[in-house]
């Protein structure tokens, strides 16, 4: 009789087990409110060349969709408290005309952020062609929307073959206005939009760049 109550109890506990597991939900997953804005957002940023190309009119109604959605921010999250290791994220615009858009002459690189293996230590790397130029930097936390960060390093690379590394001394605090698994807006001070790439595979550069990464052990 006992082990008869105890199935019984077993079985009328199995809804509640499944209303509680199907109701996790990710806290930085993107909410469905957000779909339209950010669809618009991408299709403004597209072909814009990392910002660089944009006109007047496309970079007000980016400011205008940024605004929207930085009032749909989750009171409940903490922007900077969103992991990022192990993650990749490309950027897809910027107000910036220097460097950090890209620019390298009369050309754009892409520009992506790399997370390897904390949430401290980050790359930003702009690619174009063989060539690649990598800033190694760092983040603190300061509160809970803006990042203090620290550039240590720059290294640049051609077909995988090192042409100049040194320091770098500067710093800057970023801003998180709208954050969550796919998209992440902050000013640095300029208006930096950057997209997650999800699974990206490596690129020939990627191989190049560290042949031994992609070596299958025997």
């Amino acid at each position: 009789m006992r082990s008869i109550a105890t199935l019984i109890l077993a079985i009328t506990a199995i809804p509640e087990i499944f209303s509680i597991s199907s109701s996790t939900v990710k806290p930085f997953a993107p909410e469905p409110a957000t779909l339209s804005l950010k669809q618009e957002l991408y299709r403004l940023c597209d072909g814009t060349r990392n910002g660089i190309d944009a006109d007047d009119q496309t970079r007000s109604e980016i400011a205008r969709v940024v605004r929207e959605l930085e009032t749909m921010q989750p009171t409940e999250l903490v922007p900077t408290e969103l992991p990022l290791i192990g993650s990749r994220h490309k950027l897809i615009y910027c107000e910036s005309k220097g460097g950090s858009s890209g620019k390298i002459g009369p050309f754009v690189g892409a520009v992506e952020q790399l997370f390897a293996t904390d949430d401290t230590n980050f790359t930003n790397c702009v690619t174009l062609g063989p060539l690649r130029i990598a800033l190694a930097a760092e983040r603190k936390v300061i509160d809970d929307r803006r990042i203090k960060v620290k550039f240590r390093e720059i290294t640049a690379t051609a077909f995988g073959i090192e042409l100049i590394k040194k320091p770098s001394t500067g710093s800057g605090v970023w801003t998180q206005r709208f954050v969550d698994d796919e998209l992440r807006i902050m000013d640095t001070p300029s208006l930096f939009i950057i997209r997650r790439e999800s699974d990206a595979l490596p690129t020939l550069i990627d191989v190049l760049n560290n042949p031994a990464g992609y070596i299958a052990e025997e």
